[in-house]
């Protein structure tokens, strides 16, 4: 199989390694001049550790002639807090050395797997695991939103993510829609065309992610 196929699930960026972190601050719930109610976070209240079994990102990455791979990571641990059933604070981090083909087997799954891994993307020697830090949820006309640090590869950008956040006295839930990240923000470029590759080798820079993640409260 052609090199460039190996490679379209850069979508993982987002992994991409991620982390839920609740930045320090003091709750405080403002109107916004859009009428959203956004709320910073402190940390507050019962703590809930990530399930690793039942939480999953999955991933799609293409070219323009709508060529696809997919897949999907798996979670090396998290822990998320919660005040009145409301998220205070949380951290998910992705172990990028999952990074796992769905639709591919034998040697060609093997191949793709590798290429995500080396430096062309992930770069997983160096860099094996991502963050986001969460610093604000907010909720406007379309919804739930969470909003924070993605740093993968060392570089960090602000990204806001459509959820659906249900917290009870026992479990946390986030779940996500599609949304896409643009992988050249953090220096993923094999590809590209801000690099200048020529039409028919073009692998999009938009990177389909949706997430799916469970945690238990803690056992005092």
């Amino acid at each position: 199989m052609k090199s460039k196929k190996w490679m379209l699930g850069l979508g993982l960026a987002v992994a991409i390694g991620i982390a839920f972190v609740g930045c320090g601050k003091k709750n405080q719930e403002v109107a916004t001049e859009s009428g959203a109610a956004v709320n910073t976070l402190d940390g507050s209240g019962d703590a809930y550790l990530v399930d690793t079994v039942a939480s999953v990102i999955e991933w799609i990455g293409g070219t323009p002639t709508n060529y696809k791979h997919t897949g999907n990571l798996r979670l090396k641990d998290g822990k998320f807090t919660a005040n009145e059933n409301r998220l205070t604070s949380g951290i998910f981090t992705i172990n990028i050395n999952s990074i796992n083909n769905l639709d591919q087997s034998g040697k060609d799954k093997s191949n793709l797997e590798e290429h995500l891994k080396n430096s062309d993307f992930f770069e997983v020697e160096k860099f094996p695991f991502g963050q986001f830090e969460i610093t604000q949820t907010k909720t406007d006309s379309t919804g739930q939103k969470v909003i924070g640090n993605l740093t993968l590869k060392g570089k960090t950008n602000t990204i806001e993510i459509p959820v659906t956040l249900l917290i009870d006295e026992n479990k946390i839930s986030a779940e996500t829609p599609e949304f896409v990240i643009d992988r050249t923000k953090w220096g993923i470029v094999y590809q590209s065309g801000i690099i200048g590759t020529l039409k028919d080798d073009l692998i999009n820079d938009e990177i389909i992610i949706k997430l799916k993640i469970v945690a238990n409260k803690q056992v005092q």
